[in-house]
């Protein structure tokens, strides 16, 4: 028996020896090939790259120069015309209402119209480039959640591969045992079944891998591909407020305290600057209540002489033109009420993305919080004592005191225990980036941005 343990180390050994310089060999090659593709890296990538930020900042500016355009009297009209001719000659001196008329006529709108037509339009400028602000913080959210999904799958095959030496070690152990009567041959089958599984788990893990590979694709180009990626997980920073709701640990933060927080979020400004844009809407109705004015001036030329063989003299006429909104009951009163209830409409809108926004927040801290429960138990014991179950039950598996079931369900949860762990790990980090989404240290203005998409 210690003649067969020996010989069993020594087969192991030299297969693993022989995976590693393998494993090596194509690790120093593959990394040759392709570069790193670090967090940073692909959040710039996928930032300067995406067209969504500049389409709208386009829009914004488009809505900018319509509000100096439409704020603008509207064009004059010039009037010229030929009056009262005589039907019968068409001689322009023989009847002395004949003339050739010339004239202006120009048009002003009701009330401050203009005025608040433009600022209408401004703030709906500025709430379409908040939009820009809150595309931009969804890419960069978007991003790091892929970007953290890769490297979960990349480590899960680790894993799994890892485990894939381990099973064909064990298959070995098993088949050695076998042949010299110390198991049944359905203990070689399950270990082969096993083995067999494994390698489907491992060829699942890495199209999923590659599934968020393509992905990550759409945003960051062709690199995530087949860039390789960094070992270690990313520490992300909670930001200011998250940290100081998070230290107080299981206590629920107030609603006003996460609601005052999120004021400044891009998406409740946007909301906001729309609010105010009802706002000059619901004046705009009210200043339809108002006459509008118009103003024209003529000069008339004529030609002959009068009876007493004077000269005829040209006309000069100005006219001045005003709407009277008598009948308001169904045409301004109706466009008041609408324009209030819009109003209305859009203070609820803010109120409800309000509501929505802080049971967000509170969802991901309580998250968070277990999370961190969770990862304590998983560094304190768990691992540790899953390891030490796998490794007590192969070694009673040799020792002829333990099936080969037991063997396998050690083994198989302590892998699901390390899997588990990685997911803890790598989903603090996506619970943190949720965060950073709603409480952005920093929202960057987005001016600038070059443009010009492809033709």
């Amino acid at each position: 028996m210690m003649n067969l343990n020996f010989s069993l180390r020594l087969l192991v050994s030299v297969r693993a020896w022989h995976r590693f310089l393998l494993c090596s060999f194509l690790m120093m090659t593959y990394s040759n090939s392709y570069a790193v593709l670090e967090l940073g890296d692909a959040l710039e990538l996928a930032l300067s790259a995406d067209p969504g930020i500049d389409e709208v900042l386009r829009n914004a500016e488009g809505l900018r120069s319509d509000a100096v355009a439409k704020s603008q009297l509207s064009d004059p009209v010039f009037l010229l015309g030929a009056l009262n001719f005589p039907v019968d000659t068409f001689d322009f001196d023989q009847e002395p209402m004949t003339q050739l008329r010339v004239g202006v006529r120009q048009m002003f709108p009701q009330g401050n119209t203009l005025s608040l037509t433009e600022d209408k339009l401004m703030k709906k400028a500025d709430s379409v480039r908040a939009g820009a602000q809150v595309r931009y913080l969804k890419v960069y959210r978007e991003v790091r959640q892929i970007w953290l999904e890769v490297l979960y799958w990349i480590r899960a095959a680790e894993i799994l591969d890892r485990d894939l030496q381990l099973f064909e070690q064990l298959l070995d152990v098993t088949q050695s045992l076998y042949s010299v009567g110390k198991v049944q041959q359905q203990d070689v089958l399950r270990a082969e079944l096993e083995l067999t599984r494994l390698q489907e788990k491992l060829i699942r893990t890495n199209r999923t891998e590659q599934k968020n590979r393509a992905n990550l694709a759409r945003w960051v180009g062709a690199e995530a591909r087949h860039a390789e990626w960094p070992h270690d997980i990313p520490e992300l920073q909670l930001t200011a407020f998250s940290e100081t709701v998070y230290s107080k640990g299981n206590m629920p933060p107030e609603f006003g305290e996460i609601a005052a927080a999120l004021r400044s979020h891009p998406v409740l400004v946007s909301l906001r600057k729309q609010v105010d844009e009802a706002d000059l809407d619901l004046q705009l109705s009210e200043a339809k209540y108002k006459p509008a004015w118009g103003v024209e001036v003529g000069y008339g030329l004529r030609d002959g002489q009068n009876l007493d063989g004077s000269n005829r003299s040209d006309f000069f006429s100005a006219i001045l033109t005003m709407s009277m909104p008598f009948f308001t009951r169904l045409r301004q009163d109706k466009s008041v009420e609408g324009s209030f209830y819009r109003k209305q409409a859009r203070v609820y809108a803010v109120d409800e993305q309000v509501l929505e926004m802080t049971g967000m927040v509170e969802q991901l801290l309580e998250q968070l919080i277990q999370n961190e429960e969770q990862l304590a138990l998983f560094d304190d014991e768990l691992l540790a004592k899953s390891r030490l179950q796998a490794e007590a039950a192969r070694n009673a598996y040799q020792s002829d005191t333990a099936s080969f079931d037991e063997v396998m369900r050690a083994y198989l949860r302590e892998q699901r225990d390390r899997l588990d762990y990685q997911r803890l790990l790598i989903g603090r980090q996506q619970l943190i980036s949720d965060l950073q989404f709603y409480f952005p240290e920093v929202v960057p203005e987005l001016s600038g941005r070059s443009g010009g998409g492809t033709q």
